[in-house]
């Protein structure tokens, strides 16, 4: 049955991203609107709602190690084989308010969020702290959101044209979502049969399933040469997992924090978003060198879930 459900998940994935890179950037043309906006926004909201399922699923049912360890795992997930894989097919330029706004902001999010496990949860209040950074960082995102205003005038085409990709848009996010559920439902059901424990299940496995939605999205838009949208539906996602996901689900139950995710894997997350900032920051786009980096770095960091080096 768990195969069943991770080919129907791949292929609700791939076409979900297919869909929602088309309508949302037709939509942006449309309007002015940059597409690394897009992907910061709309694009990453769609692809980190499985994040937010599950681990909001994760608390209510009393399995706080799979809710932490998907965001955490998703995170390391999102840079280091998303944009690894993606960079692979082709280099990856990014915008320069990527590596000077963006990703910076989101390390800040990550650093409270670390200082926040030090005590060994994450507490209400500190979940409203996290989602007011959030909302504000998205106050500020709608007020700098367009290159110019939009003043033409929409006629009855413009209109059948928006409402076209407006729907392609809302059809790649359902596609995302529920091929993101039936891949971790599969990935669950795998992880069960090889015995792993909740934390290591939350970290790879069905971290691996919930960033399958940045995965193909960030590899058809590098595809489609639309590199904006690739970096910043990664950095986006990461901002909503850390800052939105992290924020609203504290606020429902408070999140006990695993000692070993506290000691190693929060800071392997945090230093993967340095080593982006430096790659963006000294070669100002991701190529196929970095890409493989990223893979090799992921791979360890597999590796180490189940034997432990470090």
């Amino acid at each position: 049955m768990y195969l069943l459900y991770l080919i129907v998940g791949f292929v609700c994935l791939y076409f979900g991203a297919k869909s929602l890179v088309d309508g949302s950037s037709a939509v942006a043309l449309k309007f002015g609107v940059q597409k690394m906006i897009v992907g910061m926004t709309v694009v990453a909201l769609g692809t980190s709602m499985p994040e937010f399922v599950v681990s909001l699923f994760g608390v209510l049912k009393e399995s706080d190690s799979v809710s932490v360890g998907n965001i955490v795992g998703s995170n390391v997930a999102n840079l280091l084989l998303v944009l690894g894989a993606s960079a692979l097919f082709q280099p990856l330029c990014a915008d320069k308010r990527a590596f000077k706004l963006d990703l910076p902001f989101v390390m800040i999010v990550i650093a409270f969020f670390i200082a926040f496990c030090f005590n060994g949860v994450l507490s209400r209040i500190e979940g409203i702290f996290l989602l007011t950074l959030f909302i504000a960082y998205m106050i500020f995102l709608s007020k700098n959101k367009r290159v110019e205003d939009y003043k033409k005038e929409v006629n009855t085409s413009d209109r059948e044209h928006l409402l076209k990709n407006a729907f392609l848009t809302i059809l790649g996010i359902g596609g995302l979502v529920l091929g993101g559920n039936l891949t971790v439902k599969g990935g669950i059901m795998l992880a069960h049969v090889l015995g792993l424990s909740e934390l290591t299940i939350g970290l790879s496995v069905i971290a691996v399933g919930t960033s399958l939605p940045e995965l193909f999205t960030s590899l058809v838009a590098a595809v489609k040469s639309e590199h904006d949208i690739s970096v910043g539906n990664v950095i986006g996602s990461n901002l909503f997992n850390t800052a939105f996901v992290l924020g609203v689900v504290p606020i429902i139950s408070s999140i006990t924090i695993d000692s070993r995710v506290i000691s190693f894997e929060n800071w392997f997350m945090a230093g993967a978003h340095i080593l982006l900032l430096l790659v963006l920051l000294t070669r100002k786009r991701i190529d196929r060198k970095a890409g493989v980096l990223f893979l090799l770095l992921y791979a360890f960091f597999i590796v180490n879930l189940r034997l432990q080096f470090i």
